[in-house]
């Protein structure tokens, strides 16, 4: 049986994408005061959450015992969060691998290609926008010299 190729920076930045593009889809379909009021959040359909899974462990299998590794943990971790319908919670791992990547190719253990380097930045962007706004007040009091 032949040892699976090594994975590819290109197939990293891929696999990176449909995670992102997965959450993102599942996060729109799901109104942000309602996974804010429930602890547990509002859990994705089997199919969508075996989807996730899937891309998660292909990652697996391929990254081996490569640079790459590392990331393993980060999407397991939102994978976990993904299941249990824990959307914001997902997508701090995922900010976590893009900051990751980032730092390899720093550190100059990999290299992306410009390209890739502006969809990196752009999947971190797009993760912020999952998030909730966080500089708006939940509760619009006047100002307090006005009480």
């Amino acid at each position: 049986m032949s040892r699976p190729q090594d994975i590819e920076p290109s197939q990293v930045v891929e696999i990176l994408g449909e995670l992102i593009a997965a959450l993102a889809a599942f996060a729109a379909k799901v109104p942000s005061n309602t996974l804010m009021a429930m602890s547990g959040g509002i859990r994705p359909t089997l199919e969508i959450a075996e989807s996730y899974e899937e891309i998660v462990y292909r990652f697996r299998d391929r990254a081996g015992k490569s640079t790459f590794k590392v990331l393993t943990t980060y999407f397991l971790d939102s994978l976990e969060a993904f299941e249990g319908g824990r959307v914001f919670d997902a997508v701090t791992p995922l900010q976590q691998a893009v900051e990751q990547l980032v730092e390899l190719h720093k550190e100059e253990k990999v290299t992306f290609t410009s390209a890739e380097q502006d969809r990196i930045r752009e999947y971190y962007r797009r993760l912020g926008k999952i998030l909730p706004e966080t500089s708006k007040p939940e509760i619009d009091l006047p100002p307090p010299t006005s009480y």
